[in-house]
């Protein structure tokens, strides 16, 4: 028997696999280097009170501190994380069985999922090897087709930065066609190369940003979008009734002073000096075919064919994001990186592949 609730769902929700999520994938092990997240917690001040009254309808203060940390009067507005300010800018722009998206695939698994959650048919541009660039000329004509271009830079899974100039070329070739969205959910790792000063020039550039990287703040879910004023006025008419718990926003201010910030940098710098060990530790080892580099807290590796690192590495314990479901990243493992000694232990059991059998 046919229950209510199926007769009522969407066939586009009915199709709809779930988004394979780090915690949704799971599995065992003792060092978790799949999601991207820091392994270890980074601690602010923050003091107890009451919650007894609704938080905050726009959390001002926090999206007031954030306009601060990136030395910019461009409006900005904080969401429940990154993941919420696509599904936010897809509703906001794009019309269910009519509009499209454009992505740059291989790309975060997110932008298509939202679509797709809401019948909007997803155009793909794929990045141009060996490097993952932007296929500039590709993107702009298939742009003419779609509301809303998502770039995600630095990339997720590649870990690599979007040339600039190529991003420009983007905004200039679809100033008139479509809002470009740059996820910059790693811009932290390369801070220096953030566009949200472009905004200005561009009104139809629209940034995301999250806490959950580099600020190691992920439990938290704060996410931003950063846009023109003729953007934002309607972006904000769908940002529902108390969008963030005032405990999450007290650590959020918290984290967005100037000694959580402070805190937030000098550990993405270890952090960035961890991952360029580890990278040394390993590249030597002849079955991996290309290490490639990384702006962001993970890298990407490719091995030859005969090779099943991930399945090697989760049979000692270590769960690392098989990446070889994308056409473009067969043999690819993505391995967040961790703690020193985590990464230390990663890359002894690396070396020792050859001589141990899985």
């Amino acid at each position: 028997m046919t229950s209510l609730a199926e007769k009522l769902a969407p066939e586009s929700i009915k199709k709809l696999i779930p988004y394979q999520s780090a915690r949704r994938i799971g599995g065992s092990g003792r060092l978790w280097l799949n999601a991207n997240e820091l392994e270890q917690g980074v601690q602010y001040n923050s003091a107890d009170s009451d919650y007894n009254r609704y938080p905050d309808f726009l959390p001002h203060d926090i999206a007031k501190a954030y306009q601060e940390y990136c030395e910019t009067d461009t409006p900005a507005v904080a969401v429940r994380g990154a993941d919420e300010a696509i599904d936010l800018l897809i509703r906001t722009f794009c019309k269910p069985g009519e509009d499209k998206i454009l992505i740059t695939s291989p790309t975060y698994a997110m932008y298509e999922f939202c679509a797709d959650a809401l019948a909007i048919e997803t155009l793909d541009a794929p990045l141009l090897a060996p490097d993952f660039s932007l296929n500039t000329d590709q993107v702009i004509q298939l742009a003419s087709s779609a509301s809303l271009v998502f770039l995600c830079s630095p990339n997720n899974p590649t870990g690599n930065l979007l040339k600039r100039d190529d991003i420009i070329k983007v905004l200039e070739g679809t100033s008139d066609k479509a809002l470009v969205v740059v996820d910059e959910a790693y811009i932290e790792f390369e801070l220096h190369s953030n566009l949200v000063a472009l905004i200005k020039d561009y009104p139809n550039l629209v940034v995301i940003r999250t806490l959950s990287k580099a600020f190691g703040l992920a439990a938290v879910r704060c996410g931003f979008i950063l846009a023109a004023p003729e953007v934002m006025q309607f972006v904000q008419k769908l940002i529902p009734p108390y969008p963030m718990p005032d405990c999450s926003a007290k650590i959020v201010l918290d984290a967005l002073s100037t000694q959580g910030i402070k805190i937030a940098m000098d550990n993405t710098q270890a952090l960035i000096h961890i991952k360029q060990t580890f990278v040394d530790a390993i590249k030597a080892q002849p079955w991996i075919e290309t290490i490639y580099p990384s702006s962001t807290n993970f890298v990407l590796i490719r091995t030859k064919q005969d090779v099943n690192l991930f399945d090697y590495l989760k049979k000692h314990g270590v769960v690392t994001r098989n990446q070889s479901h994308e056409s473009a990243l067969h043999n690819c493992v993505r391995i967040t990186i961790g703690t020193q000694a985590s990464m230390l232990e990663v890359a002894d059991l690396i070396c020792q592949y050859p001589q141990t059998s899985l």
